[in-house]
């Protein structure tokens, strides 16, 4: 494939964001809710930044958000005079996730085959990404930054002694969390890895900085501590549960390895005949927490009435007992996980529990993860398998695509007919 033929393929992939924002596409749902919610503190900070802030602050629903993309947005309203424009503006700044991811698995694994290529557009069927793009929702600028945030950090693998990748890699993450709040339990794990390949002195200088960087959201979440009770709002919205949260985010995860599980379906079975005896014991486990939950002490997984992900969505169409439908599928799902995590299990769990632990709220809705865990599967984790699938093309593009355009066409139709 030449190049000015994946320049049409990209534009092309494009253009269908634009031509959903034509259509007021709403795949996610909850987009347009959001939209026309949040578009009101927008125009408050554009008008008057004091007045939008108090604004802002005094409602629970907006405070437990960071302010500083509708700040952002507000701003460039109040100079621009033109919503629209702005709305065409951030849909062209989400198409720079995909080229990024593809940016990210050409530099991991060190391939620029056209499969990868056409791989990394996959982020364009997400529905959730395609929904924050076309309302002008904050996710995709979190998401924007947090590639970058990745690509530096694979860079630094490359070349531990350039050390100005440690600085962009860093900035980019707090940039991100400025964004969305939860991206900054990232920052443990990078600068853990940062403290391993760097020495002590130059180590240090960037964690000045970035405590420096962070400066501005210690006082400002000072400010709504003191003025506008934002520990109490929020944790009336946390309602921590991590066990539940926990089995929630394995089976929206595995809602999205599904598809890349049909290849060396004899390998995965060696690996559970193998490892039987510890996969036996984890069942064991999450069935007995099941059955203390069942019989003695309700609640010890709560799950919220809204959101969990498809697989929650379908134990309720179905009647099933959700409790132990979701125990059934994190079962499945964390089993598969440890496949791809073999290699370097200790690493690779680490930075699944900063990923858990980054959604200490109540309510865990899919959009969280989508298209995250692109970033998250092929960014960040170390899995041989991954790796082969993308060098050895050992997945059909057909099958990865016909999975997820799906989806897409489920969730559009899903939500404008709310069938």
């Amino acid at each position: 494939m030449s190049k000015n033929q994946r320049v049409i393929i990209y534009i092309f992939a494009s253009f269908t964001l634009f031509f959903g924002f034509l259509l007021d596409e709403n795949s996610s749902g909850g987009a347009k809710i959001d939209h026309d919610f949040l578009i009101i503190f927008i125009k408050n900070f554009s008008t008057d930044f004091n007045y939008g802030l108090d604004i802002f602050a005094k409602n629970a629903a907006s405070l437990i958000h960071s302010p500083v993309f509708y700040i952002l947005i507000g701003f460039l309203i109040k100079f621009s005079q033109s919503i629209f424009f702005i709305k065409i503006l951030y849909i062209l700044s989400s198409c720079l996730i995909p080229y990024i991811f593809y940016l990210i698995i050409k530099k991991k694994f060190k391939t620029n085959t056209d499969y990868i290529f056409i791989f990394s557009l996959i982020i364009f069927l997400s529905p959730y990404f395609r929904s924050s793009a076309i309302w002008l929702l904050g996710d995709n600028l979190a998401l924007l930054l947090f590639s970058l945030s990745i690509l530096f950090f694979i860079k630094i693998s490359e070349d531990k002694k350039k050390v100005s990748n440690y600085y962009l890699c860093l900035i980019f993450l707090i940039l991100c969390t400025y964004i969305r709040y939860y991206y900054c339990i990232f920052s443990l794990y990078f600068l853990f890895i940062f403290y391993r390949n760097l020495k002590h002195r130059i180590f240090f200088e960037i964690f000045l900085l970035g405590v420096f960087l962070s400066l501005p959201a210690i006082f400002y979440f000072y400010h709504v501590s003191i003025n506008y009770d934002f520990l109490k709002k929020f944790s009336n919205y946390s309602q921590i549960n991590y066990y539940s949260n926990f089995l929630v985010i394995l089976s929206i995860i595995l809602f999205y390895l599904l598809p890349f599980s049909f290849s060396k379906k004899s390998d995965f079975l060696s690996y559970c005949i193998k490892n039987c005896k510890t996969i036996f014991i984890v069942f064991l486990l999450f069935f007995v927490i099941y059955f203390i939950d069942k019989f003695y002490f309700y609640n010890l997984i709560d799950f919220s009435p809204r959101g969990g992900g498809v697989f929650m969505k379908l134990s309720k169409v179905f009647n099933l007992e959700t409790s132990f439908f979701l125990t059934i599928t994190s079962l499945i799902s964390l089993v598969y996980i440890d496949y791809l995590f073999k290699e370097k299990r200790l690493e690779n769990y680490v930075l699944l529990i900063v990923l858990v632990a980054s959604f200490p709220i109540y309510t865990i809705y899919q959009k969280y993860f989508d298209p995250l865990f692109y970033l998250f599967f092929f960014g960040l984790v170390k899995s041989t398998y991954l790796k082969n699938m993308l060098l050895n093309k050992t997945i059909s593009l057909y099958l990865i695509y016909g999975y997820f355009l799906s989806f897409l066409l489920f969730s559009i139709f899903y939500y404008s007919y709310g069938v």
